[in-house]
């Protein structure tokens, strides 16, 4: 096989074609259907397909003045800050505080404060050691912040061990007690009585909560308070309670007036037992703009200028600053890879807040609904790159690819801009807004387009990695395949959530993204906010107090972001100084073709293993590797030949190998009975019964088998039924797990089997290779008796298989061995009259397996019998019989 590696110089400049969403996404579509699947992925990872390099240009489906769309208000969240507890409902009491409750994300809000380490001055609450007490509600917590715990050198806001006890046992039991003796009876005496409770033999911990009615709960906050002080807890001072109502946009849809304002959040405070009567308080205001005709809506990025301004209603000087790439106030998130469809977070600060006074502003697309999945810093599915090397790409790919087909028909993204006010302007902001602005700033699909494109995109790095998986270990590890493999994870978290880009990614960008001069750079296409001329020159012009974000892809920090993280709404970058720009490097990575596109890669059928195509691109750092694939870049091809060992296998297989197979369900479709030994006479003796107290109640009893039912021929049609699906679920598998099983159905479809199965001779609707040959009278009468033994016949053979693992022939070999034992001789069951009414089944089949005393399912090649044509004459593949006078159609 050909496989050497060329530079990308080689290759002639591509001529540049340019398509729509949609038109992009059918011609995937068509190299997908025609089984170019090697194209394929090179077009929809690269937009190279026969020398033309393709651009996607979503501006062309911009919202036009006939697409109809609705726009509705909504409050989304409340964050009161109070000196003490303003619920007026029950409250469940966490004694021990669950450590993922944890206020660690920013939620925009700041704090001024001064404890026993000095003064300070606007700290974000996330940074002040807190920890949740308490819910009520659905999705509301009560939190403590702890400004006297507060330095700038501790690490986290997490209270340690010590600090927990010391809450629990010197403030919240006591201050409990002091409101309710007798519940109080019933809480832990200590917190470390508490966590030896909780920690069970394995080792996991499981807290108990208690509940505080809704007339104690307001007193709780200041008991605490008073508790602490009083057992001499000096970091107690100050402690106030954060209360969070999240997720509550769907419960209070308004219109945008006033009164249907005022209402709304009368409704909520009511539904959510507040009083937000005094101390501080911000609430999420929200606008949700939606489609008529159930189509999928996004943001422009060249709208956030326009949004903004309007939405903030402040300058036009002010709202350029705050919208420009590179800002320490902007983030900007790229939709479905689309570089001019993106959503934005934006802390506007004091010279942007408005007249609103706005802490956040975020402007997003709802379709990342369907895979929110909190999980660390996380916030929906997400791969990573040990989860390839581990083999477990494949199923993640598979099941996310389905997840965005499904979604087709079913949901439908919606466009979102949410800005958090203090109270004192919840009922008045995002009032007076025209909805003419949003026409200007939306693009809109076809849900069809809109989820293909991703799916497809999943789909092409599926078939990528697999290809790589199944390729050999030394090209496999070379830095060109290694590059394509790390870009995986980057590349399909970034399709549903804002793509990476903490210092490894970028790190990762600048090897596997086109590369175009630093100088003079489109800031608009630029993969992350980096130096150039342009934008020197911009900050020359424009003299701000904020400190520009300018990263240096050179030199990836020790606290850098995985490749696997999701920015979400709550993160913000720390801004930090250019370096020396003598020492950065003269190309960057870029995206100029209105979709983020991978360098051009090599994947064909002669190329042992797809990787990139330019070889003169350096490996990532080693910082960088470890942290994609969590091992070193030495370590790696001991990683890789172990995948060899263990690799995932082939999705086609069907597990054959069980101890039991599994009981047939009946249908409602199919008659009870299909054989009439009732009509002859023959009955089954009832069973025996020993009441005894020494025998075993355990339903585990081999000869208690419910199929054989004390209806004769009921029981022997669920007999032979479970034969027909037994025998097919032993069909075997090829010996290597990358192979496909010999049978061409699937799981389900095993279980559906029945007797017209077995009297198809289109063996190819059955298998994609056997061995048959047509039986002789004899020989098939051979194959009854070993698939239905009479009394007394024994399995002959070194080793049995398939036969003791069948639940048919298990149930009916507890039948024989009942009748062996049985009382009474003159009532015995009647084993050869139903051997009898089987064979007369079993003569209708047109085809069974070339069964042995040992096995069912023999595959070693036997010359006598004949093949497909186009299989391997001399390989294995499993033998059946055909019955005699009956003819395979081919």
């Amino acid at each position: 096989m050909s496989d050497i590696e060329m530079d990308s110089d080689d290759d002639p400049a591509h001529r540049v074609k340019s398509l729509t969403v949609a038109e992009f996404v059918s011609h995937a579509k068509e190299l997908y259907k025609a089984d170019a699947l090697d194209d394929f992925a090179k077009f929809v990872l690269t937009g190279i397909y026969d020398n033309v390099q393709h651009q996607v240009d979503p501006i062309k489906d911009a919202v036009q003045a006939s697409d109809q769309i609705s726009v509705l208000r909504d409050y989304d969240s409340v964050l009161g800050i109070h000196d003490n507890i303003c619920v007026q409902a029950a409250i469940t009491i966490y004694p021990v505080p669950k450590f993922e409750d944890t206020l660690v994300r920013n939620v925009h809000i700041k704090r001024s404060f001064t404890n026993s380490f000095g003064e300070h001055n606007d700290v974000p609450i996330h940074q002040i050691p807190n920890l949740c007490i308490a819910k009520w509600g659905t999705h509301d917590m009560i939190r403590v912040l702890l400004p006297g715990l507060y330095s700038p050198q501790r690490r986290n806001s997490f209270l340690n061990q010590t600090e927990l006890a010391t809450f629990y046992e010197k403030g919240l039991r006591p201050a409990v007690e002091s409101l309710t003796a007798i519940s109080a009876a019933e809480w832990p005496p200590t917190y470390s009585a508490e966590m030896f409770r909780a920690r069970g033999k394995n080792g996991t911990l499981s807290f108990q909560t208690k509940t505080l009615s809704s007339w104690l709960a307001p007193s709780l906050g200041k008991r605490i308070r008073d508790t602490l002080v009083t057992n001499n807890v000096s970091w107690a001072r100050g402690l106030v309670f954060l209360h969070q109502i999240r997720g509550v946009k769907a419960s209070n849809g308004h219109s945008l007036d006033l009164l249907a304002a005022e209402e709304a959040w009368s409704d909520l405070v009511l539904e959510h037992d507040i009083a937000p009567d005094a101390g501080d308080w911000w609430v999420d205001v929200g606008l949700e703009i939606t489609s008529n005709l159930k189509k999928c809506l996004a943001w422009r990025t060249d709208s956030h200028f326009h949004v903004v301004k309007d939405v903030l209603k402040i300058s036009e000087k002010n709202a350029a600053r705050i919208t420009r790439p590179g800002s320490s106030k902007y983030l900007r998130d790229m939709t479905s890879h689309l570089t001019s469809v993106s959503g934005c977070r934006i802390s506007p600060g004091a010279r942007a807040k408005g007249p609103y006074h706005v802490k956040y502003l975020q402007m997003y697309a709802t379709d990342k609904s369907i895979t929110y999945r909190p999980d660390g810093k996380n916030f929906g599915k997400f791969l990573k790159g040990d989860d390839i090397i581990k083999g477990k790409a494949d199923d993640y790919c598979r099941n996310l690819y389905e997840l965005y087909r499904e979604a087709i028909g079913k949901n439908y993204a919606h466009a979102r801009i949410e800005i958090r006010v203090p109270l004192k302007f919840a009922g008045s902001a995002l009032i007076d807004i025209s909805v003419a602005l949003f026409r200007d700033a939306l693009v809109i699909f076809d849900p069809v387009v809109w989820w293909s494109l991703r799916a497809y995109r999943v789909l092409a790095f599926k078939h990528v990695l697999s290809r790589q998986m199944r390729g050999p270990s030394r090209i496999r590890s070379r830095d060109s395949a290694l590059l394509l493999t790390a870009a995986a994870p980057w590349f399909l978290n970034g399709l549903h959530s804002a793509p990476d880009n903490g210092p490894s990614s970028r790190d990762l960008m600048g090897k596997i993204l086109p590369l175009v001069d630093r100088v003079d750079a489109d800031v608009q296409t630029l993969a992350y906010p980096i130096g150039t001329r342009a934008r020197i020159q911009l900050e020359e012009d424009d003299e701000d107090d904020e400190v520009e974000i300018i990263y240096d892809s050179t030199k990836p920090e020790e606290d850098n972001l995985s490749v696997h993280s999701m920015l979400s709404g709550d993160d913000e970058p720390m801004p930090r100084q250019a370096p020396n720009r003598n020492s950065r490097p003269d190309k960057v990575p870029y995206n100029p073709y209105g979709i983020v596109f991978l360098r051009e890669i090599r994947c064909t059928e002669n190329i042992a293993v797809p990787r990139f195509s330019d070889m003169r691109i350096p490996m990532i750092t080693t910082k960088t590797f470890r942290y994609i694939f969590g091992i070193e870049r030495e370590d790696v091809q001991n990683e890789f030949f172990k995948v060899q060992l263990v690799v995932p296998p082939n999705p086609d297989r069907v597990p054959n190998k069980v101890r039991r197979t599994t009981r047939r369900e009946a249908r409602d479709d199919e008659p009870d009975k299909i054989f009439n030994l009732s009509m002859k006479g023959y009955h089954l003796p009832p069973p025996v019964q020993d009441n005894g107290s020494d025998e075993d109640d355990s339903d585990d009893n081999e000869d208690n088998d419910e199929q054989l039912d004390i209806d004769i021929d009921k029981m022997l049609t669920n007999l032979w039924r479970q034969f027909l699906v037994d025998v097919t679920k032993k069909v075997p598998n090829r010996s290597k797990a990358l192979d496909s099983s010999y049978c061409v159905l699937n799981m389900l479809q095993r279980e559906e089997v029945n007797d017209e199965t077995y009297r198809n001779l289109r063996l190819r609707e059955y298998f994609n290779d056997c061995q048959f040959r047509v039986a002789s009278k004899n020989g098939w009468t051979d194959a009854f008796n070993k698939l239905w033994p009479s009394q007394g016949k024994k399995l002959v053979g070194k080793k049995i298989q398939n036969y003791d693992s069948m639940d048919y022939y298990i149930s009916w070999n507890n039948l024989i061995r009942k009748d062996e034992n049985i009382d009474d001789p003159e009532d015995p069951i009647p084993i050869e009259p139903m051997r009898d009414a089987l064979r007369k089944r079993f003569n209708k089949l047109k085809w069974v397996p070339n069964a042995q005393n040992d096995r069912i399912w023999y595959t070693t090649r036997k010359p006598s019998f004949m093949r497909f044509p186009e299989c391997d004459p001399d390989g294995p593949a499993p033998r059946i019989l055909i019955k005699w006078g009956e003819k395979v159609i081919l």
